[in-house]
């Protein structure tokens, strides 16, 4: 292998644009993908910045061209030539550098690579075992960058943001004492104090409360919470939330505060504007048109409240629900009247693992026909009537 020395990297290499046109530079990266074309070697060499491609001729410097026959994907190089505008016909819209190719006059490599157990790209179709077990190589894929850039830009406009509103970040103890809170601790043996232990914070509760009191005013903190608690789908072990406390406010205050602060992350770090104040429904709200107190709003599938219609049937799937004080609800989805009877029979299977009893459905047809599984126990007039509330 070879070293760097008498090298520096002058550029990465996804920031290769016309300014670098004719001038020599100094690069390094993973080889992406290697192109034998005989008597030219084309190489895409990438880092975190981006892609650039690297060309390795004779004609340039023999040497590189030979190392450049032996280099594979994933080779780790540093080379050294002149950045060049690339024929028309050879520009790549794709890429930000795709107009742009370096001539190769000097290659080293830094590092050789067996072939990978699968391709550093996205869209992977890889047991996750296996991504776990080569981490180091899942995350030099483009989509797992994008994931911890884009998690930096959002932590960054946070602090930003708060720190222009007269926020201090401070960061709490990590090994403090039990708190009475909703999950078990994580317990760390002391080794001073034989047969005690400290316990890693579920949240900073406790010392948030000790700086309100203290007088700081405004307290804000990314912190790593611990809570040793059964796997959820939204929820593990060890996770960051973002705290903050505020002296003399009321729950307004706390609102357009947080508003103005997601509003400002999402402007920052993916340039979506988000527009204020933001809409606002109570949990009893929440409860009664989509059964959930964290609804995706983006599916606008509210539910219908029918039990005024069904409430005399003798259907006894919802005369039972209703002699028990419940109510009946129904969702409309537009446009897929027409799903196969196999589909819905899967859907009634996929409720019940979510502990509803059953599943109705009634379609209804652009001729005005109606197809329903639940036709003989309610009639027709009943079924039209919930099809036009």
């Amino acid at each position: 292998m070879e070293t760097m020395q008498g090298l520096h990297r002058t550029h990465g290499c996804g920031t290769i644009s016309e300014q670098e046109v004719g001038k020599e530079v100094v690069l390094c990266g993973w080889v992406e993908r290697r192109r034998d074309h005989g008597g030219l070697i084309f190489l895409d060499l990438r880092d975190r910045s981006g892609v650039v491609q690297v060309v390795a001729s004779p004609d340039h410097n023999v040497e590189s061209f030979h190392k450049a026959e032996d280099v594979r994907n994933e080779y780790v190089l540093c080379v050294r030539g002149k950045i060049t505008k690339r024929d028309e016909a050879a520009i790549n819209p794709n890429l930000p550098t795709g107009a742009y190719e370096m001539f190769c006059e000097e290659l080293r490599v830094l590092n050789s690579a067996k072939t990978p157990p699968f391709y550093i790209q996205d869209d992977i179709d890889v047991d996750e075992n296996i991504r776990l077990k080569y981490r180091y190589l899942d995350l030099r894929r483009p989509e797992m960058q994008r994931n911890l850039i884009l998690r930096h830009k959002v932590t960054k406009a946070m602090r930003d943001f708060f720190d222009s509103r007269d926020f201090l970040e401070i960061e709490t103890p990590m090994l403090t004492k039990s708190t009475p809170e909703g999950a078990r601790d994580y317990l760390v043996p002391s080794r001073v104090n034989a047969g005690t232990f400290y316990a890693l914070p579920q949240s900073p509760q406790i010392f948030k409360q000790i700086l309100m009191v203290a007088g700081y005013e405004k307290y804000f903190q990314i912190a790593r919470c611990f809570r040793d608690e059964d796997l959820r789908a939204d929820r593990q072990p060890e996770f960051t939330q973002l705290d903050l406390e505020m002296s003399f406010v009321d729950e307004e205050d706390i609102y357009s505060m947080l508003e103005e602060m997601i509003a400002h992350v999402f402007k920052t770090a993916l340039g979506k504007e988000i527009t204020l104040p933001m809409p606002r429904i109570t949990w009893d709200e929440a409860m009664d048109k989509y059964g959930s107190d964290k609804p995706d709003l983006r599916f606008d599938m509210a539910f219908t409240d029918v039990t005024d219609l069904v409430k005399d049937t003798e259907f006894k799937v919802f005369r039972s629900v209703i002699d028990n004080g419940g109510v009946v609800k129904g969702i409309v989805v537009p446009g897929d009247a027409g799903i196969p009877r196999r589909e819905l029979d899967d859907l009634v299977e996929y409720v019940n693992r979510y502990g509803a009893k059953g599943l109705a459905w009634a379609c209804f047809n652009e001729d005005g026909s109606i197809k329903s599984q639940i036709m003989k126990f309610l009639g027709e007039d009943t079924i039209r009537n919930i099809g036009e509330k």
